[in-house]
């Protein structure tokens, strides 16, 4: 599994070109890669949870795991990661795109892998003191408006759809997974 190849061909499916697929694979193991992939993010994800609850109650904390209960936090973060990949199957299973499921798969979760280590490095860097917090929290809605433009790209780019179905497509998986933090909120 070479990282860096995963990160070249999500540049090169983001932006349509042809030859996405040498960068990936697009086999049974490179989907379990993938998911591996997901599953060491958590951490980026914890800490961007850590500050914006201790932003939140204008608290230091000593422990994420007073902000934060590690069991809610974790079954939260695998339900919003692996709600792309119950509407994917939907997506694929009515517009009859099995064959491109798991091309899907693999590049949508190496491109939210990329994404949410350079926003858990932009939250790292706040933690240190080097960027002001209203700076962090804005990349951080950047990067959550960047998985709904990265979920469109992939949809024309792996999916061959046209732009108003890869709009509807990407606003519809965003949909769930962002239902899926609002609802966790309360």
């Amino acid at each position: 599994m070479n990282i860096y190849a995963n990160l070249k061909g999500c540049f090169a499916v983001l932006l349509g070109k042809l030859g996405w697929e040498d960068f990936f694979e697009l086999n049974r193991d490179g989907v379990f890669k993938s998911f591996f992939g997901l599953v060491l993010i958590l951490p980026s994800f914890y800490l961007v949870a850590y500050v914006l609850q201790s932003k939140k109650n204008s608290e230091t904390y000593d422990s994420l795991f007073v902000v934060l209960p590690f069991t809610s936090i974790t079954v939260i973060l695998f339900l919003y990661l692996l709600s792309f990949s119950a509407m994917a199957l939907i997506v694929a299973m009515i517009f009859d795109f099995q064959d491109r499921f798991r091309p899907w798969l693999i590049t949508r979760h190496w491109c939210i892998v990329w994404l949410s280590i350079f926003v858990g490095v932009v939250f790292y860097f706040h933690s240190l003191g080097l960027i002001p917090f209203y700076l962090t929290n804005f990349i951080a809605l950047m990067g959550f408006l960047t998985i709904l433009i990265v979920d469109i790209c992939l949809a024309k780019s792996v999916l061959y759809l046209k732009n108003g179905t890869a709009i509807l497509t990407g606003c519809g998986i965003n949909l769930v997974g962002l239902s899926i933090i609002l609802t966790s909120l309360n």
